[in-house]
């Protein structure tokens, strides 16, 4: 598939006649990411492919390969999009059912209608996990039940681990985990888990890690780069706190540290107020950087 994709895309830039450099100001992303699409490297995620078959005027399936139909009619367009969100819908009653086996036999299905692993982790399981948050604010979803969907979707990204081949690590490590007391890590663990399929060894180290301890897991592991999710505003701070303690400890050893999370969202000069090498907003974003 990613050599049907890659033939395509840049098939379809050079009859439109745009450079790469002019696609990838387009999808806001860099030129490199746009070069890696179309020699086969890499596949974008949902919302990178619903840009470029808008701006190539054909479906994704064509994009894809699963179609030789450049257009998608609108009846099959719409036909997909209803089938998604009812799908969307009762994977969402499952959880707050708390029933990890309708929600397991739904992510099974969506593996079955050749959904991509990227697709199903951005528009199932973070769309929910985000839709929870926000029913837990508004009072209509309990702590435990919160904490019951957040176990059922950890199981759900395993489940979708084993589905894919294993790959080989060709790459020094990536060390991942949440800073100080913050606790919202299964976005976290959603990208480690792309980036592994992807051939990068990660090292996952979830969240209520002691500062020391990051110290000597970097001395340990020698990691190319480290990867610092913060999700809300006020464990900002911490992550601040421990990028200067690697720095200080390790002065122009340290890995890259590269930041993610809803938290930086409103902040401005990212990188300036918190040390870190980059902010990203995607694992697009990961890539340019790590590859």
């Amino acid at each position: 598939m990613n050599k049907i994709f890659a033939s395509r895309l840049k098939s379809l830039r050079k009859e439109y006649g745009y450079t790469q450099n002019e696609v990838a100001e387009q999808l806001k992303i860099g030129q490199t990411t746009i070069a890696n699409y179309e020699n086969g490297s890499r596949i974008p995620d949902i919302s990178k492919l619903s840009m470029l078959a808008d701006l190539y005027h054909v479906s994704i399936d064509y994009l894809l390969g699963r179609s030789e139909e450049r257009q998608m009619t609108e009846g099959r367009h719409l036909e997909a999009e209803v089938q998604i969100d009812v799908l969307y819908k009762d994977y969402m009653k499952s959880l707050m059912n708390l029933d990890k086996n309708k929600a397991k036999e739904i992510v099974m299905s969506l593996l079955e209608m050749k959904l991509n692993l990227t697709e199903i982790y951005y528009s199932f399981i973070k769309k929910s996990l985000i839709e929870t948050g926000n029913l837990w604010e508004m009072g209509i979803a309990s702590v435990w039940k919160e904490h019951g969907i957040s176990e059922i979707s950890k199981e759900i990204l395993e489940l979708l681990k084993k589905s894919t081949e294993e790959m080989k690590y060709n790459s020094k490590p990536i060390l991942a985990f949440t800073p100080g007391a913050e606790l919202h890590h299964i976005g976290l663990k959603m990208l480690c888990d792309m980036l592994e399929m992807k051939g990068f060894n990660v090292i996952f180290l979830g969240n209520s890690i002691p500062s020391e301890n990051i110290i000597h897991a970097i001395e340990e592991k020698d990691p190319q780069s480290i990867l610092i999710s913060v999700t809300m505003p006020y464990h900002i701070d911490s992550a601040i706190i421990l990028i200067k303690l690697i720095r200080s400890k390790f002065g122009h050893k340290s890995p890259k540290i590269l930041l993610g999370g809803a938290a930086f969202e409103h902040m401005e000069n990212i990188e300036l107020n918190t040390g870190a090498d980059k902010y990203c907003r995607d694992i697009d974003e990961i890539l340019e950087i790590i590859q």
